[in-house]
């Protein structure tokens, strides 16, 4: 995979709210590894700092990802970044060219062409993702479990079983899933407000602040790393090439800027580890 990028920031915010220090180390080693980002490093805490931490066990997360696009608060967060080394102001055919703002993707046994994302930029931020130890069948409060509306829904044991019936760990009944322990990921829905608009004006929200993402991409297209027989386009490695323009564009975003905002919530419970 070719990448282009002018600018690349990614960032990771962990408001640590955990007494355990082996919890606390093995999850930034578990991060670092996940998103080994060349030119950072994470700096070693001694006894007296990680003693220092202190509040309920678990963790949240909060992330942000920006790929050719402004990460400052305002009118222009997200947008496309510009100048002598950044995007081209799209137009359809010189624009496609710009060899900063692209990405190129080559799969396995097509190793003679490339798909090409032309002029573009995304970013993605996350908002307070919580991780934490749970038992399903406990106190919502105390334990992390479900709520009561839920305990009353019957197990499905079938999402423990492999394809030939057997149980995947433990055993499938309910009481035993019920108290073996699980990490929760929780997402807890902030909400949002929309108000329809009227012919010719478009609607407006406000809210919607859990996940906000933008993806701007000008041209997609194949391209190739040398002519065929016959063929008289331009040679060049396909990730740099533009010789057949686009088939397609598209864009992510809403009225308020060049983020869409999404309001998203939820538990999700994880075994087996």
């Amino acid at each position: 995979m070719m990448n282009r990028a002018l600018g690349t920031q990614f960032r990771i915010s962990l408001s640590p709210v955990a007494r355990g220090k082996a919890f606390w180390a093995a999850l930034v080693a578990g991060i670092s590894m996940l998103f080994a980002i060349p030119g950072y490093a994470l700096e070693s805490m001694d006894d007296s700092e990680m003693g220092a931490v202190t509040g309920q066990e678990g963790v949240l997360i909060s992330l942000e990802y920006y790929y050719n696009s402004d990460p400052s608060p305002g009118v222009n967060q997200g947008a496309a970044l510009g100048g002598a080394f950044g995007c081209s102001a799209p137009n359809g055919g010189t624009s496609l060219a710009n060899q900063n703002c692209r990405l190129a993707l080559q799969l396995e046994n097509r190793d003679f062409g490339w798909l090409v994302f032309k002029n573009g930029h995304a970013s993605v931020e996350m908002n307070r993702l919580s991780l934490d130890a749970a038992f399903l069948g406990g106190d919502p409060v105390a334990d992390n479990g479900v709520s009561t509306a839920n305990k009353a829904i019957a197990l499905n044991d079938e999402k423990f079983r492999d394809e030939s019936g057997a149980c995947l760990f433990g055993d499938c009944t309910t009481t035993w899933i019920d108290n073996s322990p699980a990490v929760r990921a929780q997402y807890i829905e902030t909400g949002g407000l929309y108000t329809a608009g009227s012919p010719g004006q478009p609607g407006t929200s406000t809210g919607y602040n859990d996940v906000l993402l933008g993806m701007y991409v000008e041209g997609l297209a194949v391209e190739y790393n040398q002519p065929q027989v016959g063929d008289i386009w331009a040679a060049a490695p396909g990730w740099q090439a533009n010789n057949f323009g686009s088939f397609l564009g598209f864009e992510i975003a809403d009225n308020n800027g060049h983020q869409a905002g999404i309001a998203i919530g939820g538990n999700f419970y994880m075994y087996g580890f």
